[in-house]
């Protein structure tokens, strides 16, 4: 398998843990600041057992880790530029949503 070869594949298993909308929202909410498992779970309106699955598969794929402070345990990103690359995707997807719901009011009311 060449480099480049693996390389992709490791962008793909990044972009896999990335595609469910939770871990997703994980990140945005990470990106803004380190948290504990409860604020994560109140958050997202989820439980913790739910959200410590999540965060294990972020983990996993090197995107988030976990650290101690003063007796909390606390949640976040590995690389605070992980925090331009989801404002990024937001400003790139984000435009692309808007077009689209533009074109689904056009063609509802020209079919209405």
């Amino acid at each position: 398998m060449t480099a480049d070869r693996q390389r992709y594949e490791i962008h793909a298993a990044v972009f896999a843990a990335l595609a469910n909308p939770t871990r997703h929202e994980l990140m945005h909410l990470l990106c803004e600041q380190p948290l504990t498992p409860s604020e994560l779970a109140d958050a997202l309106e989820v439980s913790r057992p739910n959200v410590s699955q999540h965060l294990s598969v972020l983990q996993r794929e090197g995107l988030v880790r976990r650290s101690r402070q003063d007796g909390r345990v606390l949640w976040e990103v590995v690389d605070k530029r992980l925090s331009d690359a989801c404002r990024l995707i937001d400003e790139i997807v984000g435009r692309g949503a808007a077009d689209k719901a533009h074109l689904l009011e056009s063609h509802e009311e020209k079919i209405a």
